[in-house]
């Protein structure tokens, strides 16, 4: 089948790095019976600490794949910034961008046996907006794709810079990648169409969709994805991914897709374990498959591959080097 236009443009890129801006914090994982009421105690069964971030996640997955990637972000100079910068270059992610702020953030999931989880956040330093110093001009100029979270829409200062850079990455024929995250309901309206109007590939899952699209429904947000942007990948969970892309989206190489066209993958048939992490892990594996210029089925498939992975690990990115270096785990 035959989808690259015939008059498309014929440069091709062969670059296929790719610069992360986003969170590089602490998740803290307890495993509990059920959330107590309040004024109520509950005994936790289990506990880890891992290196986490949504970018952070997909950086070091990225790397793992052989990903050329390069990190920008902002943590502390203490102990959990240390055990950041140490695990990100045991795989092999270029940490020559970071930045550093007061105190590393953190993420406290309760998680109970159900597998639902419960978050509490504190960004800490992954909340100051980056410089843009000649590093980050650099890897803008040598980086096809960029890619952030909503997460860096949040604070206005931090969301002008991240315009800044995405604008800048425009202006250089490059690729601009957005996952929303689950607060990009809170991303003021005016921010948020502009950060869509210069995102070529987005990755939601459904409920972020949702948001976007404004359909609760998921038939009718499905219908409406095309139209936030050129390449719209939702991940949904057990179900696997689907995607849609329009005719004019550039590939990697450069060249440009002929027609409209969707396609879908199911997901892997795994047992999970921990589900932390998994929609930044797909999002490693299909930015992967993309610079690879492989057919955009297998874009989808390896993002689900790389998830199904994941999940049956405790922490998003323990499966990438050994549990002595990012967790501490206790059974009770």
């Amino acid at each position: 089948m035959e989808i690259i236009s015939q008059n498309s443009n014929k440069l091709i890129h062969g670059n296929n790095q790719i610069l992360v801006i986003g969170d590089a914090l602490i998740d803290h994982q307890y495993w509990i019976d059920r959330m107590p009421g309040a004024g109520e105690d509950t005994m936790i069964f289990t506990f880890s600490k891992n290196v986490g971030g949504s970018a952070a996640n997909t950086a070091i997955a990225l790397a793992y794949l052989g990903t050329p990637t390069k990190f920008f972000g902002t943590i502390g100079l203490d102990l959990d910034g240390s055990l950041i910068i140490e695990h990100m270059q045991a795989t092999g992610v270029d940490i020559s961008g970071i930045q550093y702020g007061e105190i590393t953030g953190f993420t406290i999931t309760m998680i109970d046996q159900t597998s639902e989880r419960t978050m509490f956040s504190f960004r800490g330093a992954s909340s100051n907006a980056l410089s843009i110093d000649m590093p980050l001009l650099k890897s803008i100029k040598s980086s096809r794709v960029l890619l952030t979270s909503g997460y860096q829409l949040l604070y206005p200062d931090q969301a002008e810079v991240v315009l800044s850079i995405a604008e800048r990455v425009h202006a250089e024929g490059n690729l601009v990648a957005l996952d929303p995250s689950p607060l990009i309901g809170d991303v003021p309206g005016e921010i948020r169409a502009r950060m869509l109007g210069l995102t070529d590939i987005l990755l939601p899952n459904l409920r972020e969709l949702a948001i976007l699209t404004g359909e609760e429904d998921p038939s009718a947000a499905l219908e409406k994805a095309p139209s936030l942007s050129k390449c719209v990948a939702v991940k949904l969970g057990s179900k696997g991914a689907w995607m849609s892309i329009q005719e004019g989206f550039q590939f990697a190489d450069g060249q440009r897709v002929s027609y409209d066209l969707c396609c879908q993958a199911p997901a892997s048939q795994v047992q999970a374990v921990d589900t932390t992490g998994a929609g930044d892990a797909f999002n490693a594996g299909f930015l992967a498959s993309f610079l690879r210029n492989e057919d955009p089925e297998n874009w989808l498939r390896s993002g689900n591959n790389l998830a199904g992975e994941v999940v049956q690990h405790r922490g998003a990115v323990s499966m990438f080097s050994s549990p002595s270096q990012t967790s501490v785990t206790k059974n009770e």
